[in-house]
């Protein structure tokens, strides 16, 4: 079983800009029925997760995405040891572009924390590669804004309906935070929204503003405070 996927219709912008994005899909939050990936995901948040987005409506996909995180909870650190091995895969296919690694695809576990069997992270034993995520933890945000994370990854902290304030922290300290909207304004709470949809390389985003991303899957349709209205 091959972990990671490439098979993304956002991701694959990001070749005209040099980078070939792979992608770690497990089944979000308590899907599996095995723990929780999303420790810090909201009511509103779980209820239009994007795992149900894109080639994520299919049952096949799920399913898979589902034994994907059985594994993970079955051997965390066999799991470990397998990803690393499919990202020195990815690498080596990366013959135009380069390789960028997206782990949280529908979770939010703390990578630099799970080190496998050599106890050493996949953030560190790759260190050329540039790893990026969107992550709805405070405490991993405010360390990757204190430069306590590894130099090779990047962090958007994620805004739900439950979190304003928190975001409002994040961006004081000069971090960027994702906001989902119906339509894009130029700004929110008087920092600049950039469009978010252009291309998924949050790593090459600028710094202190808001990445605005237009509502997908079920928030698209679902009376959700998760979606932030903005259309007159």
């Amino acid at each position: 079983m091959n972990l990671l996927t490439t098979q993304n219709a956002k991701t694959i912008k990001g070749t005209s800009l040099g980078y070939s994005t792979a992608i770690l899909y497990l089944a979000p939050s308590t899907v599996a029925g095995r723990g929780n990936v999303c420790p810090f995901a909201s009511k509103e948040c779980k209820a239009v997760c994007l795992y149900s987005a894109g080639r994520g409506k299919f049952n096949s996909v799920q399913k898979a995405r589902i034994r994907k995180t059985n594994l993970f909870f079955d051997d965390p650190k066999n799991f470990i040891e397998i990803l690393s091995g499919d990202i020195a895969q990815h690498v080596a296919s990366c013959k135009d572009t380069l390789p960028a690694i997206r782990l949280n695809g529908t979770s939010d576990l703390p990578w630099e924390n799970l080190g496998g069997n050599w106890g050493k992270s996949l953030l560190e034993r790759f260190p050329k590669v540039q790893f990026y995520d969107y992550c709805k933890s405070p405490n991993r945000m405010k360390a990757y804004l204190r430069g306590e994370m590894p130099s090779n990854y990047h962090l958007t902290f994620s805004r739900s309906e439950c979190n304003d304030k928190i975001c409002l922290e994040i961006l004081e300290m000069g971090g960027n935070v994702a906001v989902v909207f119906d339509e894009l304004p130029e700004t929110w709470r008087g920092y600049k929204v950039i469009d978010g949809d252009k291309n998924d390389l949050r790593f090459l985003d600028e710094s202190n503003v808001i990445v605005g991303l237009k509502a997908k899957g079920e928030a698209k349709k679902a009376e959700t405070n998760f979606v932030v209205k903005t259309k007159k």
